[in-house]
């Protein structure tokens, strides 16, 4: 008997969940959609720190970078990237570093939100229209490069370089 009460409970759950509508999509493939136009831009700053950072240690090559963090203020549009690394790091290193950290921040906003554009060989697309861009590299007290890129001014990094091109 309490077999076929259970059997019964079980087929009256199996019928009305068959009956709710479910959404089927007219598209066979549907496309994204973007935020509105006007919509403001807010960027979740520790997700695109954590970003940067797996990115850069997945390429395997940074073991001279002591500490990074990428901040910013999305009041402000602005992003800042902060990085401290070991001595006697070539200037080439440094360079290769940046643009990468720059590609890396580019994926990132851009995953976030899809009116960013991605970067690809010929820029970083427009991300820096957006938001001003502050970078700067220490070696423990020394400052090795620190530049502050207003909104709307171009990104001084080549977007196509590759480790491949520093090491000739």
């Amino acid at each position: 008997m309490k077999k076929i009460y259970i059997i019964g409970v079980m087929c009256v759950m199996m019928a009305m969940s068959g009956c709710r509508k479910s959404y089927i999509s007219p598209l066979e493939t549907p496309n994204m959609t973007k935020a509105a136009e006007d919509k403001a831009y807010d960027l979740d700053f520790i997700q695109l720190n954590n970003d940067v950072i797996d990115e850069l240690q997945e390429k395997k090559i940074y073991s001279f970078v002591k500490d990074l963090s990428v901040s910013g203020d999305n009041d402000k549009r602005e992003i800042e990237v902060l990085v401290d690394i070991e001595e006697d790091v070539s200037y080439d290193a440094v360079e290769l570093l940046l643009t990468d950290a720059t590609k890396a921040l580019v994926d990132g906003a851009s995953t976030q939100d899809f009116r960013i554009e991605e970067w690809n060989e010929e820029g970083f697309g427009n991300l820096f229209d957006l938001f001003s861009y502050k970078y700067k590299v220490t070696c423990g007290d020394e400052v090795v490069i620190e530049e502050s890129i207003n909104a709307g001014e171009s990104v001084p990094f080549d977007s196509s370089m590759t480790f491949e091109q520093i090491i000739g």
